[in-house]
């Protein structure tokens, strides 16, 4: 079964624009997948949500938090500290969805939001 990684910027995103995800993602996969994040994108958020002067960003990221943490989403443990270089090594065969385009370049294959709520593979 294919995994779309959900990347910190990703979920904040949604978040703020009030995009219900896994929704979204259902209609664009053809075939079975599993929405999973990593550990060290939890502590992104969790950061954000205590630390980000932008009121927006944090109520977002509070948000986020509060979905992943509803149990959507699985949380796989990370090794490292740095979210994107555990993403890229867990992208091999699977989709990242992100909004950071040198995560993106680095990846084989992503889910982009294009016109403030559309995704779309890239």
């Amino acid at each position: 079964m294919i995994k779309i990684i959900l990347d910190t910027n990703f979920l904040v995103y949604c978040a703020k624009q009030k995009i219900d995800y896994v929704e979204e993602i259902s209609h664009i996969m053809k075939s079975g997948f599993e929405l999973v994040t990593i550990s060290s994108v939890l502590t992104e958020l969790e950061k954000l949500a205590k630390e980000e002067k932008k009121l927006l960003d944090r109520d977002a990221a509070k948000m986020a938090l509060k979905i992943l943490k509803a149990g959507v989403v699985k949380i796989i443990s990370s090794g490292g500290d740095n979210a994107d270089s555990e993403i890229i090594k867990l992208s091999a065969g699977n989709i990242v969805a992100t909004l950071d385009r040198g995560l993106k370049s680095k990846v084989e294959r992503s889910i982009i939001i294009r016109e403030r709520k559309k995704l779309e593979f890239s």
